[in-house]
C-alpha cells in the first residue's frame, strides 16, 4: 500500500463552506441553543441599553459566552475567547462567521462587573431553565437537599490589614465639652529572644482588596480567603433549585430561610429539608416545624440531651431519614462537586454579588446538561406538572363512561 502524502496545499485552497453544516447535530451547544428562549434574555437586558449611540454587542452574545465558560468549566474569560477563536461549535453558537473578530475580553468583564452586576439577567435565565426542567419532569418538588461549600476569593493574604474601629466615647459631638485626655504614646522597651508569632483572624483583620472575603483556617490546608456558597438541589435528577453567595462568617443555617423562600418562589413545595449537622440548631428545628417542613438534619452531639435534638435524631434514623442521608451524600455533595468542575472552584470577580452571578451561570449550565440528557417525552412518565390533572381527568372520563353505559342498559330494558 502506497503512502498518501499530505503537502498542506489543501489548507490554502479557497472553498465555499457553511459554518452551520460543519457542526454536527449532536453538538452540546447546538442542543443548548434550542432549550433557551434567547428573545427573553435579550428583553431582560434591554433596560441597560440606550436608544442612541453606537450599537453595542448583542447581550445574547455576552450571556452565551458566559454560558460557554460555565458549560466547559473555563475559569478565565481570556481563555474562553482564545478557544472560541478556533472552535467552530462556539462560533456557530455565538452567531459569528469564520473570519469575524470576536468582542474584546474587556467587554465581557464590564458586562459582568458593571452593566449586569445588579441586574436580574442571569437570575431570569436560571429561572427559565429551571422551569424547563420542571416541565420535563426532572423535579420531585417535595424534598430539597441543602449544602454549603467554600469558594476561594480573588484576594491574597497579603491584603489583610488590622481592622480599625471607633472606640466608644472616643469622639464627642457636643460643642464646648471637654475632650478626654489621650494616653501618651511611647516606644516600647527593646526585648530579647524570638519574635512572638502573630495570627490574624476575621475578628481582627480585613482584606483591603475584598472586604467581603473572610479568612479560613483548616488543618492540613493552607490559609486562604473564601466566600460561602449555599446550594439547594432537588434529588430526583440532581437539578439545582437555588444558590446563594455570602461571606463565610456566622452559622451555615443563617441563610436557610433565604434558600427556602427562593425555592418556594420558584414553585418548589419544600416539604422536606435535608442537610448535614452544620445546619442543626434548636432555632432551625423550631422554624422549620412552624413552616410545616420536615427536617432531616442530624443534631450536634451537645443537642442530644434536649427534646429537639432527640426528635431530630429519631427522624434521621427512620427509613425516610436514611434515604434522606443518602440523597444528601449523593446529590447534595455531588452537585457541589459538579459546580466546582463548572468554574466555581475560584471566584473570578470580587464581592458576593459577582460570585452570585458565577453561581447562577454554573447552576444554569448543570441544569441545561440535565435537559440535554433527559429521556424523550414518550419514555418519561412524569413529563410535566399536569400529571395529577391528567389523572383526575382520566377518573372523570371513566365515571362518564360508566354513567353512559348504565344509561344505555336502562334504556334497553325499558325500566
Amino acid at each position: 500500500m502506497a503512502i498518501a502524502v499530505r503537502t498542506g496545499e489543501q489548507t490554502r485552497q479557497v472553498q465555499m463552506v457553511c459554518l452551520d453544516e460543519l457542526v454536527g447535530d449532536d453538538d452540546v451547544l447546538r442542543r443548548v441553543e434550542r432549550l433557551v428562549a434567547w428573545d427573553a434574555v435579550r428583553a431582560s437586558a434591554l433596560p441597560f441599553y440606550s436608544d442612541f449611540g453606537r450599537p453595542g454587542v448583542d447581550p445574547v452574545v455576552l450571556v452565551k459566552v458566559f454560558l460557554v465558560a460555565a458549560i466547559r468549566g473555563m475559569g478565565s474569560m481570556r481563555e474562553t475567547l482564545r478557544i472560541a477563536q478556533v472552535d467552530l461549535s462556539i462560533r456557530r453558537f455565538l452567531g459569528y462567521g469564520l473570519t469575524e473578530a470576536l468582542p474584546h475580553h474587556a467587554t465581557f468583564s464590564y458586562a459582568q462587573c458593571v452593566r449586569f452586576a445588579q441586574s436580574s439577567v442571569f437570575e431570569q435565565l436560571f429561572t427559565q431553565v429551571l422551569a424547563s426542567c420542571r416541565d420535563a419532569g426532572l423535579l420531585d418538588g417535595s424534598r430539597l437537599v441543602v449544602d454549603a461549600t467554600h469558594v476561594e476569593a480573588d484576594a491574597a493574604l497579603k491584603s489583610l490589614r488590622a481592622e480599625l474601629q471607633v472606640i466608644d466615647g472616643d469622639c464627642l459631638d457636643g460643642v464646648g465639652e471637654p475632650q478626654p485626655k489621650r494616653a501618651v504614646l511611647a516606644l516600647a522597651a527593646s526585648r530579647s529572644g524570638p519574635t512572638p508569632k502573630r495570627k490574624a483572624s476575621n475578628a481582627t483583620a480585613i482584606s483591603r482588596t475584598d472586604p467581603q472575603a473572610k479568612l479560613r483556617y483548616k488543618p492540613g490546608h493552607r490559609p486562604h480567603l473564601v466566600y460561602r456558597a449555599q446550594v439547594a438541589t432537588d434529588p430526583k435528577a440532581r437539578v439545582i433549585v437555588a444558590v446563594n453567595a455570602e461571606p463565610a462568617t456566622g452559622h451555615e443555617a443563617d441563610s436557610l430561610t433565604v434558600i427556602i423562600d427562593r425555592a418556594k418562589w420558584l414553585r418548589h413545595r419544600v416539604a422536606e429539608i435535608v442537610a448535614d449537622a452544620g445546619y442543626a440548631s434548636d432555632a432551625v428545628y423550631t422554624n422549620l416545624a412552624q413552616r410545616r417542613i420536615e427536617a432531616f438534619i442530624p443534631p450536634q452531639p451537645n443537642m442530644l440531651k434536649r427534646a429537639g435534638g432527640q426528635a431530630a435524631r429519631t427522624r434521621c434514623k427512620t427509613p425516610r431519614g436514611v434515604g434522606a442521608a443518602v440523597d444528601r451524600i449523593t446529590h447534595g455533595e455531588g452537585a457541589i462537586a459538579e459546580l466546582k468542575r463548572h468554574g466555581v472552584g475560584r471566584a473570578r470577580c470580587r464581592g458576593t454579588a459577582k460570585l452570585q452571578i458565577q453561581l447562577l451561570l454554573a447552576a444554569t449550565a448543570i441544569n441545561l446538561k440535565r435537559l440535554t440528557t433527559r429521556l424523550p417525552a414518550a419514555e418519561n412518565g412524569c413529563a410535566d406538572d399536569n400529571a395529577a390533572a391528567r389523572a383526575h381527568l382520566a377518573i372523570l372520563n371513566a365515571c362518564l363512561r360508566a354513567l353512559a353505559a348504565d344509561q344505555v342498559a336502562t334504556s334497553t330494558t325499558g325500566s
